[in-house]
């Protein structure tokens, strides 16, 4: 028998596959292109990241920080990974905030993952318990109060800060032993930590350059005063030195309430003070202090705000007529301050009127019965002589 083989398929069969074809990749293309999900995986797809990247930034830790110091709180719990910026901002928040003296700058965290899910569980270094916190801190309010009030006579901003300088100066000790201890390995001592805090120059009446800085800066900003401490040295030692910057009136300048409390060893007035460093400019401040970040702090132009500029103290060159018409101006008090050029302009002032003794054919000082004086010569070119009847 003969084979009876087909040489192609049968065009009903081509038409079947044909069909077949399209469906196959209609069904193809809808199971396995590009499709929405449905809302409600959607959904948990963005909580999933929401979770993951929570925001946040700088300033919404800067605030949560400070709300959480402020309400004495041991451990706070970050719900992002803030890990890289914490302590930057940690420290941020303490530069604002010189009432927060119960805190050291120091502190551990642990950071803690889950999944998606990040916390950050932070513990600051806490200087002292919970009730000596609430009593120290009654006892600021209370002195920084009374301080307010008695700037509050003050008609200008200008003349509020230099009242508060005046009683900073008057009624705050230099600590020279806390000073001599902080050469030598930091101890964590409490009376050391005080000394350096708002605390110990409000309270105690007994600080370092950072806790008069401290005190300045916490006092200026009730006044509603803009004002920032500088962390930096003394040019000369190389010692930690710390002052403030203030906003006056759209004008930057220095302020380091703590060269203005200077230390004698002989005979001087009993509330003798200085105003060297009372509203003066960056140039003047960089003759002796040397910021650690000289970028990030303003530049300070304007010498209109001296304590010298602004009570007319200042002169070109040695006039004993115009050095007259100065000291009768300040004759009410036991101090006479005039603002020279140079260092050396006041070094050779200083020598007339006291070697020389032209100090005593001044009027006004005979008049008072003037029997003796003395005085010194600043490398901010000013002398201040002192008077004794």
């Amino acid at each position: 028998m003969k084979d009876k083989r087909r040489n192609g398929l049968s065009f009903f069969e081509i038409l079947v596959m044909i069909a077949l074809a399209v469906i196959a990749s209609f069904f193809l293309h809808h199971r396995f292109g590009s499709f929405d999900l449905p809302a409600r995986l959607t959904d948990g797809a963005a909580a999933m990241e929401s979770q993951k990247t929570e925001a946040w930034d700088r300033d919404s830790l800067y605030k949560t920080l400070q709300g959480a110091f402020e309400a004495l709180e041991e451990e706070i719990v970050l719900p992002y990974d803030c890990s890289d910026e914490l302590f930057d901002v940690y420290k941020e928040v303490l530069a604002d905030h010189p009432e927060l003296f119960w805190l050291s700058g120091g502190g551990t965290f642990v950071k803690k993952t889950s999944g998606t899910d990040v916390t950050v569980e932070f513990r600051p270094e806490i200087l002292m318990d919970r009730e000596e916190i609430l009593t120290r801190r009654a006892a600021v309010e209370e002195r920084a109060g009374e301080i307010l009030e008695r700037c509050a006579g003050g008609e200008t901003l200008w003349d509020r800060l230099l009242l508060l300088h005046d009683i900073l100066v008057d009624e705050t000790d230099y600590d020279e032993a806390a000073a001599e201890a902080m050469t030598e390995e930091y101890t964590g001592s409490d009376a050391l930590s005080q000394s350096t805090s708002a605390y110990g120059a409000l309270v105690n009446r007994r600080a370092v350059c950072s806790g008069y800085a401290a005190a300045f800066q916490l006092i200026a900003g009730r006044m509603g005063a803009e004002c920032r401490r500088v962390q930096g040295t003394e040019l000369k030692t190389g010692a930690p030195h710390e002052w403030n910057v203030v906003l006056l009136d759209g004008d930057w300048v220095q302020m380091d309430v703590t060269w203005d409390d200077p230390v004698f060893a002989g005979e001087t007035p009993d509330r003798y003070r200085s105003y060297d460093y009372f509203c003066v400019t960056t140039e003047e401040i960089l003759l002796n202090h040397v910021p650690d970040d000289p970028a990030a702090l303003p530049e300070c132009t304007s010498r209109r705000w001296s304590y010298y500029v602004r009570t007319g103290c200042t002169l070109d060159a040695y006039d004993p007529a115009v050095i007259a018409r100065i000291i009768a101006e300040q004759a009410d008090g036991d101090c006479a301050f005039l603002k020279f050029p140079s260092e050396e302009d006041a070094e050779d002032a200083l020598a007339r009127l006291l070697n020389g003794q032209e100090v005593f054919e001044i009027p006004v000082l005979a008049e008072r019965g003037v029997k003796s004086a003395g005085g010194a010569a600043s490398e901010m070119g000013t002398v201040c002589l002192w008077f004794f009847t």
